[in-house]
């Protein structure tokens, strides 16, 4: 078997079929005559907890209807099987856990930021090939509002997906630097997907072809490509379907919020609300679900190098907590200086 799925994907994913392992987690078994929807997840390390949270927030904004939440990981998560349980307790839903060898996508592009995980969205639509529509979602996004209604609407469309620009000022620049034809660019953190005709197109071994030949030259790595194999073949749709929103640390951006109708609030870039040098107001919705979840007891992460310090100090001093700033003050100049 070959190390890395190539554009033959249909063909290479029936030959590790049976090196995925299947885990199902259920609910209860109140299902009759629900309506089903399907969101898939690709994470690794401290990423699958955090899909944790975006599934908490998930359920909190369904009346009715039985979701499956499928984890697409190459960990094994045995050790957060209680967690897991705890999440679904008392609800219809499910969660699926597909682990993956862990040589799939060893010799497609990542960074420190981009994990090999980013891969792994191109495989659920593989894995879930009989159903019609899925929801793709990053695991640093929250869910705000209802969104079974813009599930639901995919099936008056014959796009491949539903997609949100990266907004009006950035998306011209990121098509122009991976040779767009058009302005239009969308972030991959949200992809409401035609699921037919994403086979058909075979979606997934196009771009994984297009990053085995120019992945080295893309900033985004699989969000490039993905924009160039489906130029005009999505539909864009209202951003509050995946609303980008940076944790700045400016005195105004303690006090921002978003829009009263997001769906989904998609924390991007690189700070996180699980990091502690983070406490601006539109944290409070991750935080929010993270304290009254399984996961509570784990600790928020601390700065790891000069950058992340520099925020640290500001952020300690801002609450008036002068010893902790002076710590922080010093740790910087020890990431920075003493190297």
């Amino acid at each position: 078997m070959e190390n890395n799925l190539n554009s033959n994907l249909p063909q290479q994913l029936q030959s590790i079929r049976g090196a995925i392992k299947e885990t199902l987690y259920q609910g209860s078994d109140n299902q009759h005559e629900q309506q089903h929807y399907h969101v898939a997840f690709g994470v690794d390390g401290n990423f699958i907890r955090h899909a944790c949270i975006t599934i908490r927030s998930l359920i909190d904004h369904i009346d009715e209807g039985q979701v499956h939440f499928h984890l697409i990981t190459s960990e094994e998560v045995s050790n957060m099987a209680d967690g897991l349980r705890a999440l679904i307790a008392g609800t219809v839903h499910s969660i699926h856990v597909h682990q993956l060898p862990e040589q799939l996508f060893a010799k497609l592009p990542s960074t420190e930021l981009f994990s090999k995980a980013i891969y792994y969205r191109l495989l659920a639509p593989y894995l879930l090939e009989r159903e019609a529509t899925l929801l793709y979602l990053d695991a640093d996004i929250v869910c705000l509002n209802a969104f079974t209604d813009f599930y639901n609407s995919r099936s008056a469309y014959t796009d491949i997906a539903l997609v949100v620009s990266e907004g009006e000022h950035l998306a011209p620049t990121l098509a122009a630097n991976i040779g767009l034809q058009g302005s239009n660019y969308f972030n991959s953190g949200m992809l409401l997907i035609n699921v037919q005709r994403w086979l058909q197109e075979n979606i997934s071994g196009k771009t994984i072809s297009i990053l085995e030949s120019q992945g080295h030259k893309f900033k985004y790595m699989d969000q490039d490509a993905l924009n160039i194999i489906l130029e005009g073949k999505v539909r864009f749709v209202g951003k509050k379907y995946n609303s980008i929103f940076m944790l700045g640390h400016q005195e105004a951006d303690y006090k921002v919020l978003p829009s009263v109708d997001t769906v989904f609030l998609h924390y991007a870039g690189a700070d996180k609300p699980w990091q502690k040098w983070n406490k601006q107001a539109g944290t409070q919705f991750y935080t929010n679900i993270y304290l009254n979840s399984p996961w509570s007891s784990h600790h928020f992460d601390i700065p790891k190098n000069d950058g992340q310090a520099k925020k640290m100090y500001k952020l300690m001093f801002r609450e008036k907590k002068y010893l902790s700033s002076l710590h922080w003050y010093l740790s910087y100049f020890k990431f920075r200086y003493g190297k």
